[in-house]
């Protein structure tokens, strides 16, 4: 008997919901939820409104399913179990919907067949606006057709850690708006299609073999603004201890202070010296062509070796040619062996670097400046310049460690003067020697490479960038890595780490259970269990690296994207104010006579990817950066937790074409400015970028000082056409952007020129800042 009680009693339930309806109602203060428990469709009545929160969606391996054993323990409490597949499903009703999908033990999950698990369709008819953190934030119209266009053909297949920045979406339905958050926030995709001429969306999650213990939970919410499920995700945070202020990480960190209102600066480099120290160009080519140790490039043989004094003439070409291989011939002659599995051989460039310098000095000083006034990335002039100019708090980053190790001197100069000095430094893909050997951070063992490399499920490697070498777990061989970070910083005297793709959320699935790696020292730190490794257990490694470094004394931590999965221990971000775009358009990749080709990655001193204008070709340019489309979803979060900024692909001087727009838009969201430096591009206080920096400064910096451990509690259209816009601050601080062609006046009679913003803050202070772009214009 007791065998057939609770079958009988689910019988019984199930027999009563049938009889009376095929709905399940939850209620909660004069609120009702309906739903559906066979096709998850949902609906949800509060006062007047009837918001279609879910279509009829629900499929599992492309399979519909039927309800059985469906009970209600309470009037905001149900469950049920779904066939054939076997999961379980409950739904709770408590201020919000909570809906927790989870796998019987019994049920068998292949390695490389996981069970899908399609539950969201938006109700596409009933939705007005979607609002999506691609990147800051998208407010996309479900009825316009580029936008249908563009998110259908390049981001279906999205998933929910790396490509959506943060693990919520909300869509707006007759004035109220309906958050769906991710609580399980890995193994998911989202896919977009067009639906009787409106944008459908769709989204689906994965049980693996690797995650099949851990359930799938989706918490929606209602509210009354644009940054409602913003606002919901910044409590749960909150609430959940993953939060970690700005304030905070002041207190363990003073270096976090010389953050606050600082422009973003990468510096462009690599070898001992550049062209802006050359002071006899003959001489130094004719003693080039004279050394036996120096073998030079056959570009400078053929261009360079039979120019003569007197009768030819050198070129910018000629010049910047013959310094270039010269530090290349010179490199090969004081080589850096590669790196051993017990040695990572950071020493051993800094060695070779001062072998370099010192060679060169003695050998070619005399065509040469003073020695200790030579460097490509930064020099000691280019300090001098930063200073004179008026710059008070810069970020100063290097793409790799080897001009500060040309000139430590430097280094101690600009953080003597104030600022923020780091190295871009990657763990995520190792590489064979020989494939790019200047791309030294991917320069790792073999063992490590081998041993570390993610196992898909087909049980292949993973392929690392750009289908070089492989990536690699973050948990493993974390031994040799906290050993590369302190000699790193230790040589190149850095006060600031950017650690690319960490912060990114890049999680992958891991299948390796090779002896090899059980056996590492990798098992031993932190007791780490690398015998396969789901999504989540990554994101946790990525985490934990990250907040490792931000432990290492007087070093500021900052790394790509900042998704908001993975952030312990940054302190900044590049990459969520201007995203990657249009990587695959020929006109942008390839076409060098378009507009909208972004350059060459060359020469290395001064690239024209980072350093060329280009403009942004449609729909980017509508979509991207037009204001109407643009809506602060992460700085409602981080504002005050992680200073962000652009890509460093896309400066903010990069785009011509919507250079007003992208500044007023980082004012207006209080996010910092970021300007690439190339040494002639600082050879005087009067130089474009330089005076650009100084004007960045004068709008951010005042604003910054007083917002920076603020969070941002409101975003606003002031006109119908969303091109005068407002953000509020919880001290009640306001900023005013106007994009429109004409001065605009506010409510209290403050005139905003076109292209300008005025901040009211709450210290009594009023800043008003023009882009240098709409000034150009007038």
């Amino acid at each position: 008997m007791k065998t057939i009680t609770p079958l009988f009693m689910s019988l019984t339930v199930a027999m009563s919901f049938s009889a009376y309806s095929t709905e399940i109602q939850l209620t909660q203060n004069n609120q009702r939820i309906s739903i559906d428990p066979a096709s998850l469709q949902i609906s949800w009545q509060k006062q007047r409104h009837n918001l279609s929160v879910n279509q009829a969606a629900l499929a599992i391996n492309g399979l519909p399913q039927r309800a059985t054993q469906l009970s209600k323990n309470a009037e905001n409490q149900a469950s049920w179990l779904l066939k054939p597949s076997n999961v379980e499903v409950s739904a709770t009703f408590d201020k919000s919907l909570k809906l927790v999908f989870a796998v019987r033990n019994e049920t068998t999950i292949k390695r490389n067949h996981p069970i899908k698990l399609t539950w969201f369709d938006l109700a596409e008819h009933e939705t007005q606006n979607l609002l999506l953190p691609f990147n800051e934030g998208m407010r996309v119209p479900t009825n316009n057709k580029t936008w249908i266009r563009y998110l259908s053909e390049e981001h279906s297949g999205s998933n929910t850690t790396q490509d959506l920045k943060m693990p919520f979406w909300t869509t707006e339905q007759d004035g109220l708006f309906v958050n769906y958050q991710l609580l399980t926030a890995t193994d998911n995709e989202l896919n977009f299609t067009q639906s009787q001429k409106k944008l459908d969306m769709q989204a689906t999650h994965d049980f693996t073999q690797l995650n099949r213990e851990q359930a799938f939970s989706v918490q929606i919410t209602l509210g009354s603004d644009a940054l409602a499920g913003a606002k919901q995700y910044r409590e749960w945070r909150i609430k959940q201890q993953k939060a970690q202020p700005l304030s905070a990480k002041l207190n363990d960190n003073p270096e976090v202070e010389k953050l606050i209102g600082a422009s973003h600066v990468y510096l462009f480099g690599r070898d001992a010296f550049a062209v802006e120290d050359v002071k006899d160009w003959w001489g130094l080519k004719d003693w080039y062509f004279s050394q036996p140790n120096l073998e030079p490039s056959q570009e400078a043989t053929k261009e360079l070796n039979n120019l003569h004094q007197g009768q030819d003439w050198l070129s910018n070409y000629h010049k910047r040619l013959l310094v270039e291989s010269i530090n290349q011939s010179v490199n090969l002659a004081f080589p850096v062996v590669p790196t051993m599995p017990d040695s990572n051989r950071i020493k051993e460039q800094y060695q070779a670097a001062e072998q370099r310098k010192n060679w060169l000095a003695k050998y070619a000083g005399r065509y040469l400046i003073s020695p200790e006034r030579w460097g490509q990335a930064i020099s000691q002039d280019m300090v001098n310049n930063l200073k004179k100019a008026g710059l008070e708090k810069l970020w100063l980053g290097f793409d790799n460690w080897m001009p500060a190790f040309y000139q430590p001197q430097v280094i101690n100069q600009a953080k003597e003067a104030g600022y923020l000095v780091g190295t871009y430094d990657s763990y995520n893909t190792a590489i064979p020697p020989g494939v790019n050997d200047t791309w030294l951070t991917a320069q790792l063992p073999r063992e490590m490479r081998e041993t570390c490399a993610i196992e898909k499920a087909n049980g292949q490697k993973q392929k690392g960038f750009r289908g070089n070498g492989f990536y690699l777990n973050p948990a493993c061989r974390r031994d040799y890595v906290e050993q590369r970070i302190k000699d790193i910083i230790h040589f190149g005297r850095f006060n600031s780490l950017f650690l690319d793709v960490d912060a990114t959320a890049m999680a992958r699935e891991d299948y390796s259970e090779s002896e090899a790696r059980m056996n590492s020292d990798s098992m031993k730190h932190g007791g780490v269990n690398l015998g396969g490794m789901s999504q989540a257990d990554m994101l946790t490694a990525f985490n934990d690296r990250m907040q490792w470094i931000a432990t290492v004394p007087n070093v500021l931590l900052g790394s790509e994207d900042g998704n908001s999965l993975t952030t312990q221990g940054i302190a900044f971000a590049h990459g969520m104010e201007t995203v990657g775009f249009g990587w695959t358009d020929p006109d942008m990749k390839s076409n060098r006579r378009s507009p909208y080709f972004l350059g060459a990655w060359y020469p290395d001193q001064k690239p024209d990817f980072f350093f060329k204008s280009a403009q942004v070709k449609e729909p980017y340019k509508t979509l991207l950066f037009a204001p109407q489309y643009r809506v602060p979803l992460y700085q409602t979060v981080f504002h005050d937790e992680v200073i962000n900024s652009h890509h460093w692909h896309s400066d903010s001087l990069k785009f011509s074409n919507v250079q007003m727009e992208r500044d007023l838009i980082a004012m207006l969201y209080n996010t910092p400015a970021m300007v690439h430096l190339s040494r002639d591009e600082a050879n005087s206080i009067k130089a474009p970028r330089l005076q650009a920096l100084v004007h960045y400064q004068k709008g951010f910096t005042p604003i910054h000082q007083q917002l920076w451990n603020k969070a941002m509690v409101d975003f606003q259209w002031l006109d119908q056409q969303g091109l005068l816009q407002q953000t509020r601050f919880s001290d009640g601080s306001k900023i005013i952007a106007n994009f429109s062609e004409q001065t605009q006046e506010t409510e209290d009679q403050m005139q905003i020129p076109s292209g300008a913003i005025l901040a009211l803050l709450s210290n009594g202070e009023k800043v008003q800042w023009r882009s240098l772009a709409t000034e150009k214009t007038d």
